[in-house]
């Protein structure tokens, strides 16, 4: 992986066939950075809230807590079996926060030969739940505050040695909030 600036614009560099984890608690600024930077992008994005997009129409009239465990397990049985060589770079949206799915995600890049690598987005509680206030969707107080706590440890740790927070990570860049808005283009090459 490489922060390059080429005639300005400010770019991340990673394999083609990288597969890319975009972490961060909820609230952090993931989809917003997603959003601003693989909008018209080739690259597959793996992200829980399209599932449950879809599924909104016929499902959205229970509440989301009856239906959230599908949605999850829905997303990892396809974020996992799309995780293949020859198939092109992947990003994958995920809090990082749960030791089961890091060691997932880890174990399936590595079975597939895939370079992994990790994007941390380092925001502080507060400003995290105005995120999550700001786009109408707010984590129970409860899970926000494990996710919190969870936190300060995992980029301590991607600093030091990526492949202890997911397993098979070979880089990790830990950017705040106003860095990552800075950051134009994530290239695959």
């Amino acid at each position: 992986m490489h922060l390059r600036i080429v005639e300005g614009v400010r770019e991340l560099r990673y394999a083609v066939d990288a597969v890319v984890v975009l972490a961060g608690i909820p609230g952090a600024g993931k989809s917003t950075f997603l959003r601003r930077v693989f909008t018209d992008s080739p690259v597959r994005v793996h992200d829980s809230a399209h599932v449950r997009e879809r599924w909104m129409p016929v499902l959205g009239v229970l509440p989301y807590a009856l239906w959230r465990p599908l949605v999850h397990l829905v997303y990892y049985v396809t974020l996992l079996s799309s995780m293949r060589r020859g198939q092109g770079p992947m990003v994958i949206h995920d809090c990082a926060t749960r030791p089961w799915a890091r060691r997932l995600i880890g174990w399936r890049a590595r079975r597939a030969g895939l370079p992994l690598h990790l994007i941390l987005l380092d925001v502080p509680g507060d400003v995290a739940r105005s995120g999550q206030w700001a786009r109408g969707r707010v984590v129970r107080k409860g899970s926000m505050e494990t996710h919190c706590r969870r936190w300060p440890s995992l980029v301590a740790k991607a600093r030091s040695d990526p492949g202890s927070v997911v397993p098979g990570a070979v880089s990790a860049l830990v950017l705040t909030r106003g860095e990552a808005n800075r950051v134009q283009q994530v290239r695959f090459a």
